[in-house]
């Protein structure tokens, strides 16, 4: 059974500004700045589960490993 995602965050002391998680993921994250971050609709329970591939891959991809999840 895959992982369904329950919470994401970016890790920004880690964040390289690679946009990686934004290339993987660019439903969920976007840079702010010179740091990625998660976008304010990838809060929604229902938004998580339906891009739970994205993030488990997006983080998988970040060099620095600066994307953070929970999953269930």
């Amino acid at each position: 059974m895959a992982k369904t995602v329950t919470k994401v965050w970016v890790d920004a002391d880690n964040c390289t500004s690679c946009e990686a998680c934004v290339a993987s993921a660019p439903d969920v994250f976007e840079m702010k700045g010179d740091v990625a971050a998660v976008k304010a609709e990838a809060k929604d329970a229902a938004f998580l589960q339906a891009h739970s591939d994205e993030i488990i891959a997006a983080a998988g991809d970040c060099p620095c490993e600066a994307i953070k999840f929970e999953a269930k």
